[in-house]
């Protein structure tokens, strides 16, 4: 990471990589979430999700441990990382509102997500849950999305933030929904509040969520079983690995 980006971590809670992915990569993942999560004849709109897309083949287990994410994973997370959990968001323009609308703010460092953490200290950044989001389409600035609140992985006041705010009712200025470029990562820590505007883009919205704790802790409750994998390596094994905190080995090759 360079030195501006640790700054922008630690300023706002999130940070955009750009160009992580190359056209040809994004253009492969795209053809398998067609083939593996196809468009329902029923669908008229709105967000799907489904999980374990880690398991689609090699394209998607290859995002494990991608390497030019690896540096940010290892400055951000320490040597022990692990791969707590996956799944995709798949959005079109809905005429309907969803009144149980499930991509209101939320996050923060609040009591009931107790691995929803930052800290910096003598230098050192460290992360409890985080998040790489990977952008198989572009996002303009009001399309919907991610969004979030900058800075408010550091707040002291979350309970404070106006109900019509986090479900998107009422506009706020401290709300900010950054545009990307597919191919670019977005990465967040989960102690920011943060959410997914509704969709108002004319194309699909198509994200590749992959999210890594510490090699101590879990959120998920279930655990990857490597059996249900086709050719991991090493590395991805232990990246995998269920939480533990005795002799766990470095996540990385080489590291430590």
């Amino acid at each position: 990471m360079t030195s501006e980006e640790k700054f922008l971590v630690d300023l706002q809670g999130y940070l955009i990589i750009k160009n992580v992915l190359t056209p040809d990569e994004v253009s492969t993942l795209n053809e398998i979430m067609d083939e593996r999560f196809p468009v329902p004849d029923e669908y008229s709109g709105g967000r799907r999700s489904v999980s374990r897309i880690c398991q689609w083949g090699k394209p998607y287990q290859a995002l494990i441990d991608h390497p030019k994410l690896l540096p940010y994973l290892l400055e951000l997370m320490g040597p022990k990382f692990r791969l707590d959990h996956d799944y995709c968001i798949l959005m079109k323009r809905s005429e309907e509102k969803d009144t149980n609308y499930a991509g209101r703010l939320h996050g923060g460092e609040v009591d009931h997500s107790p691995d929803h953490w930052y800290k910096y200290r003598d230098g050192v950044i460290r992360n409890g849950l985080t998040v790489f989001s990977f952008c198989l389409s572009h996002v303009a600035e009001g399309d919907g999305g991610f969004s979030c609140i900058p800075g408010s992985h550091k707040s002291n006041f979350y309970d404070f933030i106006p109900r019509e705010v986090r479900t998107f009712d009422q506009p706020a200025h401290y709300v900010a929904q950054p545009a990307v470029e597919a191919g670019d990562v977005i990465f967040f820590t989960e102690a920011l509040v943060h959410g997914t505007m509704p969709w108002m883009g004319d194309h699909e919205r198509r994200s590749i969520l992959y999210k890594y704790s510490p090699g101590h802790s879990a959120w998920s409750q279930s655990y990857y079983d490597l059996d249900e994998f086709e050719g991991l390596t090493e590395q991805q094994k232990r990246i995998l690995a269920p939480p533990s905190v005795g002799r766990r080995p470095n996540s990385l090759e080489g590291e430590g």
